[in-house]
Order: C-alpha cells, then structure tokens, then sequence
C-alpha cells in the first residue's frame, strides 16, 4: 500500500506518463487540484504545527479521530494569515488502531471521495496535502475506520 502526493506537469497531447521499474502494479490517480497560468502566490514557511490531536490542538477536541468521523482543523493559525487560499500541511497519522484512510477537504463542501493517506494499523504514516482554505479558515478531516491521531505541519500556503 503506497500513496504519494504528486504535482506534474500535463504533456502537449494532455496526458502524463507513468513508470513502473519492476514487476506489474495498479496505479490510481485522483486528480484533486490544478495550476492555471496565473492566481494566488505560494509562500514557504517553516514548519509549524497547527493541528495535534494527542495534545488538544486548536479548536479540536482532544483525542484521536474516531470511526466514519470528521473533525475540523483551523489551519489560519500562527503563521498562515486569515487571507490565505490555500495550505500546504505535512499530513501524519499515527497509532491507528484499524487500517484505514484520511480524507482532507476545505470546510463548507461536500467531502471528495479521494483519499490522502492510507495507512494499516500501528503504522506512522505522513504526506503531503494542499487543501484550499474553506469557511472560517478551517478545513475538514474524515478517519474511515477504527482511531487515529492527526498531525499538520504548515508548510506554505497560497494567497494574492
């Protein structure tokens, strides 16, 4: 089970290309964002915590997210200004106690039905998201299965 965050450039006949060095694989890609010719600037941070459910992070309840649950995350905290349109977070889970999948999306829409990390139980497992900042500076975080613990790291963020 692997799962990467990747941004590549689309080819002049409108496709990508992907390379398999051994063996055969499956692959599955969600395309859940893209760039256009111009919008907001990205500025890179250092990495700054905005949300630990093991120690009661922001507006969280404290804890590890729960079976088919969501919680919101205020990632316009510290050093991501309110102004921001999107945010780049280091994504972790750890202490799973069921395999399972995460799912980040901006509060005020529907949940897509993309995943951003899988992971198996007792594993630790980060990746990288961008996820557009939704209402009130928060963005949502949806566990399938068993318990988790969620951690973001700011490390950038979009805005004019």
């Amino acid at each position: 089970m692997g799962l990467t965050f990747v941004t590549v450039k689309v080819g002049n006949d409108g496709n990508v290309k992907v390379y398999n060095n051994t063996g055969s694989t499956h692959v599955i890609m969600d395309v859940v964002a893209w760039y256009g010719a111009t919008g907001d600037l990205f500025y890179p941070l250092t990495p700054a915590r905005v949300l630990d459910t093991r120690f009661g992070p922001q507006g969280t309840p404290l804890g590890k997210v729960g079976n088919n649950a969501t919680v919101t995350a205020d990632v316009t905290v510290g050093y991501v200004p309110s102004t921001a349109s999107g945010v780049v977070v280091n994504t972790t889970v750890t202490e799973p106690t069921q395999g399972s999948y995460l799912t980040v999306w901006p509060s005020g829409v529907g949940r897509p039905l993309a995943s951003n990390l899988n992971f198996s139980v007792g594993q630790t497992v980060p990746n990288l998201v961008i996820v557009k900042v939704g209402s009130g500076g928060n963005v949502q975080v949806y566990n399938n299965k068993g318990q988790v613990h969620v951690i973001f790291d700011a490390v950038g963020y979009f805005a004019p």
